[in-house]
């Protein structure tokens, strides 16, 4: 048998001519070159940016100085309706005549006390039985004691009881009806039926025979306090009404007034007044109404020229270094009074300002170029002695150092609260 013989040949290296691949680490080695490539690109852009961004760097200085506040009483100033326009030289500010009407009714309480009494009232049968037989005349006014609480009544006219009649030695009383009232006022006195004495024929023979019965109550007594409405009442109301239509016309005027003008309660140029009141002086009532009418003038004027002539004053007062915050510019009226003949009010003002001192900005911005905010607070506060507080903030954020160009430096004033 013939054997086959197989010769085993080691591999050829293979050949990358035409549409080969390279092999994955030289691939993977490569695309790292261009990443780093990328990251470095952008790293130096970054840093440009940085750069760039850092020569316009900016800072920003809030500086609050201490305020002072300057008052000044000015006085003689008027207003007069006779200008149109301010006159600074002679202090006088245009005003204008204003007038309203207005009616009102209020309700007071009487503050008088007095009482409303009544006496009781009623019929008592007077009776005589006097043996021998004899008539008797009892005068107006005589007084009968009631067995029942003991109580005095009056007669309210003369009484005459006709004698006794004796028949086979039996006496038959005679009677006569009177009417009778209590000797006080009082509920009290509103008594039962009762028998009665007459106290006047006490120490004779007529006080067991001349007596008094009633068959029905005595009524009507009663005693009570009550309001009453005194003269003082009455004018403290008149009075109270009268400043009541006074205010409500000085409201009322006041909503009604162009902006800005004031009107002040001494303003009054003509006023009349008219009240009256629904009850009397010592009218018996818990409370009464009076109703009232007010016609009033006043002046008013536009405060804008008051704090217009009160700027020109307080100015005078400044000196170079001192520099106004206007708005804080404040009024007060402390005292005015009218001229009816030349129908002009004088005013005087008490005027407030709040001031600080100048600051040389271009003297601080060049103390601190270049400076940390530490530094910056130690020249601040040891140079600029009118500077309260202070507040930095640098741009950007990474900043910590102003620029060494005054441009980029900016000063800002904070004259707040």
């Amino acid at each position: 048998m013939v054997k086959k013989i197989f010769d085993i040949f080691p591999p050829k290296p293979m050949s990358f001519k035409g549409g080969g691949k390279e092999p994955e680490k030289e691939v993977k080695e490569k695309k790292s070159k261009k990443l780093f490539k990328k990251i470095g690109i952008i790293i130096i852009c970054f840093l440009g940016l940085i750069f760039l961004i850092s020569l316009r760097a900016s800072s920003e200085i809030m500086i609050q100085p201490f305020k002072n506040t300057i008052e000044s009483i000015a006085e003689g100033l008027k207003a007069s309706p006779q200008i149109e326009s301010i006159d600074f030289d002679n202090k006088i500010i245009p005003a204008q005549f204003f007038e309203i009407e207005k009616e009102t009714s209020q309700k007071f309480l009487a503050t008088g006390e007095s009482f409303e009494e009544k006496k009781a009232q009623g019929i008592i049968r007077v009776y005589n039985s006097h043996n021998p037989p004899k008539s008797m005349t009892l005068v107006v006014k005589t007084r009968f004691l009631s067995s029942e609480g003991s109580k005095y009544f009056k007669a309210l006219e003369n009484i005459y009881v006709p004698a006794a009649k004796l028949e086979n030695k039996k006496i038959t009383p005679s009677f006569v009806d009177v009417k009778v009232e209590a000797m006080e006022s009082g509920e009290e006195y509103n008594i039962g039926s009762s028998n009665f004495s007459i106290p006047g024929l006490v120490g004779g023979s007529y006080y067991y025979t001349i007596y008094g019965e009633s068959d029905s109550a005595m009524t009507g007594g009663f005693k009570e306090k009550v309001e009453v409405i005194t003269f003082e009442d009455i004018k403290n109301a008149k009075k109270s009404l009268e400043e009541t239509l006074s205010n409500e016309a000085q409201h009322s005027l006041t909503e009604s007034l162009p902006e800005n003008f004031v009107l002040l309660p001494s303003a009054v140029f003509d006023q009349e007044v008219e009240s009256s009141c629904s009850q009397k002086a010592e009218t018996q009532i818990s409370e009464f109404t009076c109703a009232g009418k007010i016609k009033i003038k006043y002046l008013a004027f536009n405060e804008s020229f008051i704090k217009e002539i009160s700027k020109n004053i307080i100015f005078s007062k400044m000196s170079e270094l001192d520099r106004a915050i206007e708005e804080s510019l404040s009024i007060e009226y402390v005292e005015n009074r009218v001229d009816l003949d030349k129908e002009e009010m004088i005013l005087n003002v008490k005027i407030l300002l709040d001031t600080y001192k100048n600051i040389d900005e271009q003297s601080l911005k060049s103390g601190i170029l270049g400076k940390t905010q530490e530094e910056i607070k130690n020249i601040v506060f040891t140079d600029f002695s009118t500077i309260e507080k202070i507040k930095i903030k640098f741009w950007p954020f990474w900043v910590r150092k102003t620029s060494l160009n005054l441009d980029r430096i900016k000063i800002k004033i904070d004259i707040g609260g």
